[in-house]
């Protein structure tokens, strides 16, 4: 080959790469941007204690301010100075039928009412049980010190806010670690945005990681402990034992820290076994490495986690310390119950409605609705995406014609997807049959899945690729699903909290008395300039993506010699095979 063709070729290739390189740094820098600035309009919108359990959580960073260890679930109860500030603010009736009626806190109707009349609710000093001290301290200890630097109790505008703001913050960082990880799975880059893009307009996903709880950084460790797993688990074969050992050792560690944030990624352990497997299956590893990583990812975990469960066998004699596990054992309920409450369940039903509709959105501790036809939109793209599955499995059977061809790089990282999803199904599952078998029906949250949505909609979005539409059409499915999340999200928000929060007021009276629940910073202003900012981030989105398939289309990449045209299609290169952590081995 004559060698001005290979410097042609190899110039082609380096700008190949930088065109790939610039549209994931741009679309990346703006997906964090946009779940930003929709959790600074969802946080102006939000009242305080408006999340699920919000001021049981508030109540535990406080414990943990005044006491400087973590509470006793059965033992701690909420601190009586908060529970007179919080009766200041109006409740969700779910809080008031629960616990907050019975010190003086009022619905959102009754509280606006008093409010006009220049009155305020009766604080009455009765005891209420800190049950979220079913908790681990880790997530509490991340945000005391927002919470202190910005006033604590007696500043609980400011104070929830910035706790608000640090889970948001870790919000959209979990997305942009999805993103990362999902770039270097993935052949195509712009699959990995779209489904990104899916996952920074999920309504639910910004409802959950936005409020005051543990939920937020449970699931930034947990997307951080499967960026790792999956990359250890198709590249560390080759690593140097010690590498190895550290390597394996530190997603133990990262594993346990997720657990500690939030107990439901338990369910990170079938899949950190997995990876384990999938090293020895995938990336051949001999049998004394794969133990050793093995070995290593338990010590790991181990670690961390021993301080916890001495914490629970100590206090709770038992390994978790969930309220309604506790509840059934001092009712002496055992295997025999569970299994019977197990079976009462609908679970085909259930299973299929947690993640095609209540894995969608709930309007905070009220459960206030979007419309039905934005969920039902949301419900049908995701059953087209995954039988997208069985299109392509059909047209593997038929001979590899169509069906979308292969879309991963790591050929593990599909059904690592399903073992995640399976996993948080299996916890939530658990949950639900301890929480029905103790309180009567199931008090099981969706959104405790959270930390199992990016990869979720992963297997959603590459289903729906895998239907022969065309290069053209092939984001149609993604963009329809990222349609109904902000379809949803804009008449849930606007059409149904706003009117519900502030009494069904007037437009007017009704932004006056969101402003009066925040803090300054979080007003009207705010919230105007904040959504401006969303139309404007989404557009940006869309003029890089128009510029990327323009690049491709005008040839100012070129596909260097020896690459099949399917390699660069929608930007697929050498680099994007070499699955992360390059630096290990």
């Amino acid at each position: 080959m004559p060698q001005t063709t290979i410097r042609a070729d190899l110039a082609g290739g380096v700008e190949a790469r930088t065109s790939r390189s610039r549209f994931g740094r741009r679309f990346g820098v703006l997906l964090f941007a946009l779940v930003v600035v929709r959790g600074v309009v969802l946080m102006c919108v939000l009242p305080p204690f408006e999340g699920w359990d919000e001021y049981q959580h508030v109540a535990y960073v406080q414990h943990l301010r005044d006491a400087g260890r973590a509470p006793v679930a059965g033992q701690a109860v909420v601190s009586p100075a908060l529970l007179a500030e919080a009766v200041k603010f109006p409740h969700p009736e779910s809080a008031v039928r629960d616990l907050l009626g019975g010190v003086g806190a009022v619905g959102y109707g009754s509280f606006w009412a008093l409010h006009q009349a220049h009155a305020a609710p009766n604080f009455r000093d009765l005891p209420v049980s800190l049950y979220q001290a079913q908790h681990g301290p880790l997530s509490y200890r991340v945000l005391q010190p927002a919470f202190s630097a910005l006033g604590g109790v007696g500043s609980l505008r400011s104070s929830i806010a910035g706790m608000r703001l640090v889970n948001l913050l870790l919000t959209a960082g979990a997305v942009g670690l999805a993103v990362a990880c999902l770039r270097r799975q993935l052949l195509r880059r712009r699959d990995a945005a779209l489904i990104g893009l899916a996952l920074a307009t999920h309504p639910l996903f910004l409802l959950n990681g936005v409020r005051v709880a543990n939920d937020a950084l449970g699931v930034f460790l947990a997307t951080l402990t499967v960026w790792l797993g999956l990359s250890l688990s198709s590249t560390a074969a080759n690593l140097r034992r010690s590498r190895l050992t550290v390597a394996w050792l530190a997603t133990g560690v990262l594993t346990g820290m997720a657990v500690l944030a939030k107990a439901t990624n338990f369910a990170l352990v079938p899949f950190a076994g997995f990876c384990v497997l999938m090293l020895a299956i995938r990336a051949k590893a001999d049998l004394k490495r794969t133990l050793i990583a093995g070995a290593a990812l338990a010590l790991g975990f181990v670690a961390v986690m021993q301080s916890e469960i001495r914490f629970n066998l100590e206090h709770y004699g038992s390994l978790s310390a969930m309220q309604e596990a506790a509840v059934n054992h001092r009712r002496g309920l055992g295997p025999a119950d569970f299994l019977k409450t197990a079976a009462s369940i609908p679970w085909s039903k259930t299973i299929t409605q947690l993640w095609d509709r209540r894995m969608f959105f709930a309007g905070g501790w009220s459960f206030l609705h979007s419309h039905p036809r934005a969920v039902g939109a949301y419900r049908d793209v995701v059953a087209i995406g995954l039988f997208g599955w069985a299109w392509g499995g059909l047209a593997w059977v038929a001979g590899r014609r169509r069906g979308g061809g292969r879309l991963f790089a790591n050929p593990g990282a599909a059904p690592a997807c399903a073992v995640l999803v399976a996993s948080y199904t299996a916890a939530l599952a658990y949950h639900m049959v301890q929480s029905k078998l103790a309180w009567g029906a199931s008090s099981t949250g969706p959104w405790y899945a959270s930390p199992a949505l990016p990869w979720f909609l992963t297997l959603v979005i590459v289903g729906g690729l895998r239907w022969p539409l065309g290069d053209r059409l092939r984001p149609a499915l993604p963009l329809a699903l990222v349609a109904a999340s902000l379809a949803a999200e804009f008449i849930g928000l606007f059409g149904q909290m706003v009117p519900a929060y502030t009494g069904y007021a007037s437009w007017t009276v009704a932004f006056a008395r969101l402003s009066w629940l925040q803090p300054w910073w979080l007003g009207s202003p705010t919230l105007i300039a904040a959504a401006a900012v969303e139309v404007a981030t989404l557009a940006a989105l869309a003029l890089v993506w128009r510029d990327d398939v323009r690049s491709e289309r005008g040839g100012s990449a070129p596909r260097p010699r020896g690459l099949a045209p399917g390699d660069l299609r929608g930007g697929h290169a050498f680099e994007d095979l070499d699955l992360h952590l390059p630096r290990l081995g």
